[in-house]
């Protein structure tokens, strides 16, 4: 009995020095990253959080010390004293962890509630939001006007209710509009004339084979072998696209653990040509934006992504970085990537 009244002690014990342990390196990681989250949830009091994994780390502890028979009367009773006093010790455990990050922290608690509340301040903050921006290196109705000739059958697939189409000054009389969203775009094009479209349920192209000269495929994702497809031979595909820099800053906050991968001009450019094409010319532009104020910020992400806005405190601690950048340097700057490639489909 005395052994058993060792080992429960010590396993109650060991669960406090775990806590203690957990609660440094976490706070220690929490204030290298500016983990405002993390610092939020110890500005409150203490809530009791659920444990159930600890019945089974508890039951196979006990497996592992204990030297009655398994299964037997003993065995059982001295199995639920240790589930008791396991889930007792884990309770006073998670006391322990609160408010030793709390005492521990108390400087960064503090910081996290001030940057909280500059941040609410910012996202009610009405008015419009100054923001500066470098020239493009390219402008994409410029580049493309070359292509547009008169007798040519021509397809512009964008996804942005016919906005980038709208703002050419003219366009072929056959011309279509490949919509993600064809009403909207209706309603801006086909008193121009143009003949407003969408893929098939299948994701295919609305055309026959070989039926149209020039496709520009404005910011939408596509599949390289259904314009080889559709596109007659010398026929141009011309494809605007976003990089894989674009708002790095802001996807690098939000989805910290993604996949990143290289999408640029020389990129697309091997793809194209292993299917058959041949490469006219390219364009790219890495830019920058700048914010002088978390206000300004918020706005252009909200212009962008709203539901970060609307959900922002399961992003503060991208909001608090910004907002910390802002004060050291004065503002806050995102990488703006686009590139524009031009190839001719082989007349095999």
């Amino acid at each position: 009995m005395n052994y058993y009244v060792e080992t429960l002690i010590m396993f109650v014990l060991m669960l406090q020095v775990l806590k203690i342990g957990f609660a440094e390196f976490e706070g220690r990681q929490a204030r290298k990253t500016s983990n405002i989250r993390y610092f939020m949830n110890y500005a409150n009091q203490y809530e009791y959080k659920k444990q159930p994994s600890i019945i089974f780390v508890t039951v196979v502890c006990y497996t592992m010390v204990s030297y009655e028979t398994i299964f037997s009367t003993m065995w059982f009773l001295e199995l639920l004293g240790f589930v008791a006093a396991g889930v007792i010790g884990n309770t006073l455990a998670q006391v322990l962890y609160h408010y030793y990050v709390h005492y521990r922290f108390k400087n960064d608690i503090k910081e996290a509630i001030v940057i909280k509340k500059e941040v609410d301040k910012a996202i009610h903050e009405k008015g419009d939001q100054l923001m500066q921006q470098s020239l493009p290196e390219y402008d994409a109705h410029e580049v493309t006007k070359a292509y547009l000739q008169e007798d040519k059958h021509v397809a512009i697939v964008s996804v942005d209710g016919g906005e980038f189409t709208s703002q050419y000054d003219s366009l072929p009389p056959i011309t279509y509009s490949v919509e993600l969203n064809p009403t909207q775009a209706k309603d801006k094009l086909e008193s121009k004339g143009i003949k407003v479209t969408s893929l098939t349920q299948q994701g295919k192209m609305p055309f026959k084979d070989e039926k149209i000269d020039v496709i520009i495929n404005e910011l939408a994702n596509y599949d390289k072998f259904e314009m080889y497809r559709v596109l007659k031979p010398n026929g141009y595909l011309i494809v605007d696209q976003v990089g894989s820099e674009n708002y790095k800053e802001i996807i690098n906050m939000f989805v910290p653990f993604r996949i990143k991968g290289q999408w640029d001009k020389e990129s697309c450019q091997r793809t194209l040509k292993d299917i058959g094409f041949d490469l006219i010319n390219g364009f790219e532009d890495i830019g920058r934006i700048r914010f002088d104020s978390l206000a300004a910020l918020i706005s252009f992400v909200k212009s962008i992504s709203p539901e970060r806005v609307e959900k922002y405190e399961q992003f503060i601690n991208f909001y608090g970085e910004a907002l910390k950048r802002i004060k050291e340097k004065g503002f806050y700057e995102l990488t703006t990537h686009r590139f524009l490639v031009i190839a001719q489909k082989k007349n095999l």
